[in-house]
């Protein structure tokens, strides 16, 4: 399949959706504004855009373009079947929600799609529909209201959708990550500690959505195993987290070890395509390499790295970090990633068995 084709299944385009339900909520404002306010606080800067219109006297055009418009984005990420909604109105920070409450008039804007490195402007909408042009890097002193996905519902949602997708390409499900089906012990890695590096992402991206791409060789067979980690705690750069999170279970990898890559959520993802894109990626390279030995565990995660869609993405920062050659029954302390960007603490660990 060619670039083109790849990068329309992979990643679609969300922005002209997004700016219209801006402009639309824009010119609702004097109707919205005031339920709006009173909804929000400093733990929850968002409402689901579908309920909460269900609850105000807004005119039934407007539902009907956002019922529209979230119906169109589930559809073209995969996700129909999987939610109801996915559309919110986020305050873009907490920092806003004094001078909101207080009445002062909000613009309304939307993540552009594209590189966020070649943004010029953030586009944003009054309540009589004029235009204005945001810094990228500088916050507003503004309220600004983001029209956006709830990417934490859309990440839950895309891993599940990664886990079946692996499953009927030929791998087995996950265990559960505290049940061992077996008599014996499971020897896993635990998560200790992660840290990620102040990324500078603009300020209407909002909080990061990290996920993990373990992968390595199967132990009965020369395929690739993959598996997907939701890391659904880790959303702010510069911060250190103490999960205590199962990572790797090795009775799925060959030779007792196995990469882990580092992604990001990006709205414009549909995961079932990239998790079948990078299953057959992986495929290949092993393939290229015969009967496969323990240099294929570093050929894996190095190529699967490389050859990752990255310029397909709408952000070039959906690429975290990766880790090659993790051992088990190895503990790792203050590990640094291949890309410099995250700092993990790892440590083995043995579930007892039924």
């Amino acid at each position: 399949m060619n670039s083109a084709a790849l990068r329309e299944r992979i990643s679609v385009s969300l922005a002209a959706d997004k700016r219209e339900l801006a402009l639309t909520l824009a010119k609702q404002d004097a109707v919205l504004r005031r339920d709006l306010a009173s909804r929000l606080s400093g733990e929850h800067l968002a409402v689901d855009l579908k309920q909460w219109l269900g609850t105000v006297s807004a005119p039934s055009s407007v539902s009907a373009v956002v019922g529209r418009a979230d119906l169109s984005i589930r559809q073209r990420k995969g996700l129909e079947r999987e939610l109801d909604s996915l559309l919110q109105l986020r305050l873009a920070s907490a920092s806003m929600l004094p001078a909101l409450k207080r009445g002062v008039e909000p613009l309304y804007a939307y993540e552009p799609d594209g590189n966020d490195s070649q943004w010029r402007f953030i586009e944003a909408f009054d309540r009589h529909g004029g235009v204005h042009r945001l810094d990228v890097q500088r916050m507003p002193e503004q309220p600004v209201l983001v029209v956006d996905i709830d990417s934490r519902k859309d990440l839950a949602a895309g891993v599940k959708l990664m886990r079946e997708r692996l499953v009927a390409l030929g791998q087995r499900p996950m265990p559960l990550p505290t049940v061992s089906a077996a008599a014996t012990s499971t020897p896993v890695t635990i998560l200790d500690r992660v840290y990620l590096n102040d990324d500078e992402e603009p300020w209407i991206s909002g909080d990061a959505e990290v996920y993990a791409i373990v992968n390595g060789v199967d132990p009965s067979r020369d395929e690739p195993q993959l598996d997907i980690v939701d890391m659904p705690y880790l959303e702010t750069d510069g911060r250190t987290y103490s999960p205590n999170q199962v990572l790797i279970f090795w009775d799925r990898y060959r030779w007792a070890a196995a990469n882990v890559v580092l992604m990001e959520h990006d709205d414009n993802t549909n995961y079932q395509e990239l998790v079948s894109y990078l299953f057959t990626i992986a495929s290949q390279i092993l393939t290229a390499m015969g009967h496969p030995e323990i240099s294929a565990l570093v050929a894996l995660g190095s190529e699967l790295v490389a050859r990752m869609p990255g310029e397909w993405f709408s952000n070039d920062d959906d690429y975290v970090d990766s880790y090659y050659t993790l051992e088990k029954n190895h503990s790792y302390t203050n590990h640094g990633g291949a890309r410099g960007n995250a700092v993990v603490s790892l440590r083995p660990y043995e579930i007892a068995g039924q």
